[in-house]
């Protein structure tokens, strides 16, 4: 009787082995597909110095935009001229910030497509309160993954 059941643990368990064995060799591909997959995609930076004080200047720009609202709406010459600039954006494209000096905006943003920064540029181009609009060729071929900087010119 301890011969049989020595042989029936033994038996059941070289056929539990047998089928965690096989388990694992029809699961071995999905791992390995998984694992090249995962080396594929390229490892998110941590946000450079630059990055960082990109989002730190945006959040000042929002704080101050909400604080000024009541002066934009006193219609002043550069004021006027941001909320025409900001006007004129089209769908798809998000501005970040925006400086003023004397005579000159610099209008900074993302979009989706440069089709939709080629528009924001022609837009801005019809209207006669700027009398140059200058935009980086780079930015209107797509090669800086939707990052666009806008540079207008005028009597403000």
């Amino acid at each position: 009787m301890r011969a049989a059941r020595s042989r029936f643990v033994l038996t059941a368990s070289l056929a539990l082995l047998i089928s965690a064995a096989i388990a694992l060799a029809s699961l071995l591909p999905a791992l390995i597909s998984v694992r090249l997959a995962k080396s594929a995609i390229p490892e998110e930076a941590p946000l450079s110095g630059e990055a960082r004080d990109d989002q730190t200047k945006h959040a000042r720009a929002l704080a101050l935009t909400t604080a000024i609202s009541p002066i934009v709406l006193a219609t002043t010459t550069p004021s006027a001229s941001v909320v025409a600039a900001l006007s004129a954006k089209p769908a798809g494209v998000s501005v970040t910030s925006v400086s003023y000096s004397k005579g000159r905006l610099l209008i900074t943003g993302t979009s989706r497509d440069r089709q939709a920064v080629n528009d924001y540029r022609e837009a801005l181009e019809t209207d006669a309160r700027f009398t140059s609009v200058s935009v980086p060729v780079a930015a209107l071929i797509g090669t800086q993954d939707g990052r666009f900087t806008i540079t207008l010119g005028g009597s403000f």
